[in-house]
Order: C-alpha cells, then structure tokens, then sequence
C-alpha cells in the first residue's frame, strides 16, 4: 500500500492470535497498529489520542463492541470502524451499521480479505474526511457571506482575482496584516477549478522551524524522536487543491531551497523517506514584507521569489478604502449579533461617524475585533453606542475646544464642514454619508443645495 493510504488502526478482540494476525497482516502493507483485549482498554487508548480506523470484535468481556461502538461514535465522530465477529448474521450486521460501523467482517477471514476491507475503509474515510475540510472551507468563504468591498480598489483586486483563478499559476498576496490576503487567496481558490478539493493554510510564522518541514511534507513513523506514527503533511493533503502559505517571508531560509523543488519537480519526501510522492497543488503564497528587501538581506531567496510572484496581487489597507468601513462593519454586526444571540442590530449615527473616521492600522482584523466587542456589551433592541466601543476609539473624539484667537465660526459652517468630511470619507457616495450623518438623502441634498447657494423650490 502506498503511503498516502497509511493509516493508524486499533485492534480489538480479547483472542490474542486473531490481533496479532491482523497486526501483521496489516503492518506488512504500511499501517501503524496497535491491539487491545477488551473495550475498556480501547477506550483507555483513544482518551491518549485519536486513531484513523477501530477493528472491534462483537463479542467482547465485559464492555461488548457493540457498547464501544456506541462509544466512539459520540466521542470520535471522525474515526472509522469496522465490526468483526463469529457470529455473522443478517441482523447484527445491520445493527452495527446502524449504530454507525463502516462495515462488518464475519470470522474467519484471510490476511487479503482483511486488508481489502481495511483498505475500503480507509478510502471512505479520506473521502469523508476531504468532504468535512471542504465544508469547513466553503463556510468559512460563504457561510458568513464574505464581503468583497465596494471600493473601485477591491472590485479592481477581485477582478484580477477572478482571472487568475482560472490558472494554475503561483500567486503572490502583498499587503498590511489584517487587509485580507486569506480572503483574497480562498476567493481564488473557490473560483478555480479546484474548487472541489481542499484548500489548506500552513501559517510560515506560526510553526517552529524545527517542525515546519514535517508539516508541510509530513513524516514516516521513526524519522525522528517522537514520529510515533507516519503522518501526511499539509502539501500531500492539498493534493488536487490548493495551498496557501501564509506569511512566507518568515520561511527560514534553509527550507526556501525545499520550497523551490517542490514547486518546480512537483514532488516532495516525507521526511525519514526516500521515497519522491508526485503531488498536485497549486500554491498562494502571502506576505506583509517587502520581499525584495528580504532578498537583499539575504534572508529570501531570490529563485523561490520568482517562482512563487508569476502573479502579484495587492490587497489595500482599510484606511485607502473608507467606503468599505460601514459595508463590513455591518457584515460583521449581523453576524456577531446572530452567534451571541443579540438579535438584529444597528449602530448608532454618532458610532457609524468614529467608524469612519478611524485610521485602521489593524486594517480588517481590527475592525472585526471592534464590532466583536460592541456586540458582547451591546443591548438587544438598542442601536451600538459610542461607549460599547474600545477606550482607544473614544479617545478619537474630537474636542471642540475654540481657542480665543480665532474667530467663532457660525453652525452652519461647522455643519457644512462636518458634512464635507463624512463626504469625503465615503468617497463622494451621498446616500452612505447621509447614513452616517443621521439624515435622509433629501436633507443631505437639500443641505448641499443651500451650501452651493441653491435656493429650495
């Protein structure tokens, strides 16, 4: 069996011959197995941590399988298994289905027979699994409704986006931390067509050096201290799909070298194998450095740069697009105020103004965090005010503080200001600033028309 069908299998029966033969039958072709003589036992291992498939005997001292089956099903909803016994009749094979089994071998059985069963099992459980990842995946792209932006810049970016999808080619995601560089890189990828395999995010400054290997390549049991069993890594699990290395200028450079000839050979080892695996993955790689520099420091390569930038594509600061503020800080307040179970909600016209007014320095990230947080303190039925808001906002306020050397300007200057300002933060669109202001468009028309010295007729 090839190693990208290895799996780790926990066999039950109290008949120490029956587990042994099944131990080698199945360590012959590639699985990691480890035994145990009754259900306690068995549950006793799966509380020190998960395994891929159980092979559980029906008849069982004490705890019967059928018992540990029920078991598993409600602590490890992701782990296969497969029923065996010596008493094979119709109606516990559909029993055991029904309380969740994969399948059912009758005793006795052949090492091929047993490894045939096994390897069905296995294949159901990629696919469920793939299936689960996807899910995962497309809810976090679609589930919350991702919002693109309204600003010419991001219509601009996921225009661009949207033509690259169609490609295979490398892409290469700049911008602030926080802009959405991983929204830009799922939104490629459920455009693409691998939309239907997984997309799956190694962060390059969230892994130690010493394990980064082994979580992009994955390992055979043994290669080093602690490989207790072979494991996929991330680029083997993206197969077909696509993989997206997020903040790739924290890459040490020692490991840029085994970037390069993954991406040029399309192949990678386990580590503690010999073994070249072909694999088929598109890669987005993103960045908040400038590369360049990195290059002339000598702490990027320059080879993997140009492997990895056939496509460069920007995401923009928050503050470059304050006409996507109040669009995403709705987005949020719906979504936050459904998962706490606040109920619908607003922001109230004095919040919506400080929204938009704010620098953003932790761009969408922030922004997130700050409706996040309104919604916890917020009051259902209550627009969000001004106090439910972070100290750091309130202290952005501006103080009307006149000093006596300068002339006192009449209200309507100052409202005629005020109304430039929010005009111009929403970029000239009338109807979101008068949102924000608190009035109707006709009053905000009205109001420009007197500023212009039109009369009302």
């Amino acid at each position: 069996m090839s190693e990208t069908t290895l799996g780790r299998i926990l066999a039950v029966d109290d008949e120490r011959n029956v587990v042994e033969s099944i131990k080698t039958a199945l360590e012959r072709v590639g699985y990691s197995v480890e035994v145990a003589a009754s259900a306690e036992a068995a549950q006793a291992r799966l509380e020190r941590g998960p395994v891929d498939l159980v092979l559980c005997d029906i008849k069982l001292p004490g705890m019967d399988g059928m018992a540990l089956l029920e078991h598993i099903k409600q602590t490890c909803p992701g782990t296969i298994v497969v029923m065996i016994t010596g008493y094979a009749t119709i109606e516990s094979a559909v029993t055991a289905i029904k309380l969740g089994a994969t399948d059912y071998l009758p005793k006795p059985f052949t090492p091929d027979q047993l490894r045939h069963v096994i390897g069905r099992a296995m294949e159901q459980k990629r696919l469920l699994d793939e299936n689960v990842y996807l899910r995962l995946e497309l809810q976090n792209l679609f589930g919350d409704g991702v919002v693109i932006g309204q600003s010419e810049a991001m219509q601009r970016l996921f225009g661009l986006a949207k033509t690259v999808a169609a490609t295979d080619s490398s892409v290469l995601v700049v911008g602030e931390s926080g802009s959405g560089k991983e929204v830009v890189a799922r939104f490629i990828h459920a455009e693409s067509p691998r939309k239907g395999h997984p997309f799956v995010t190694v962060n390059c400054a969230a892994i130690p050096p010493n394990l980064l290997e082994s979580e992009l390549f994955g390992h055979r049991r043994g290669a080093f201290t602690g490989a207790v069993y072979s494991r996929r890594g991330s680029w083997e699990v993206a197969n077909g799909g696509t993989l997206f290395l997020d903040e790739i200028g924290e890459m040490p450079v020692e490991m840029q070298a085994k970037i390069l000839h993954a991406l040029e050979e399309h192949e990678i080892k386990r580590v503690g194998s010999d073994e070249p695996m072909k694999v088929d993955v598109r890669i987005i790689a993103a960045t908040n450095k400038s590369l360049d520099q990195e290059i002339k420091t000598g702490r990027f390569r320059e080879d993997l740069y140009w492997r990895l930038n056939v496509v460069q594509l920007e995401a923009p600061p928050l503050r470059k697009r304050p006409e996507d503020i109040i669009p995403l800080a709705r987005h949020f307040l719906a979504f936050y105020a459904h998962e706490l179970k606040k109920g619908p909600l607003d922001f109230s016209p004095e919040v919506l103004a400080t929204l938009v007014g704010h620098d953003w320095p932790g761009n969408v990230r922030e922004l997130r965090n700050v409706v996040e947080r309104a919604v916890i303190f917020a009051t259902p039925g209550e627009p969000i005010r001004q106090a439910q808001l972070p100290p750091s906002l309130h202290a952005e306020q501006p103080h009307r503080d006149v000093a006596p050397d300068k002339p006192l300007r009449s209200l309507r200057e100052m409202e005629s200001e005020h109304i430039r300002k929010v005009l111009d933060a929403c970029g000239g669109n009338r109807t979101r600033a008068a949102e924000i202001l608190g009035v109707s468009s006709v009053t905000l028309w009205r109001k420009l028309g007197k500023e212009n010295g039109e009369e009302e007729g």
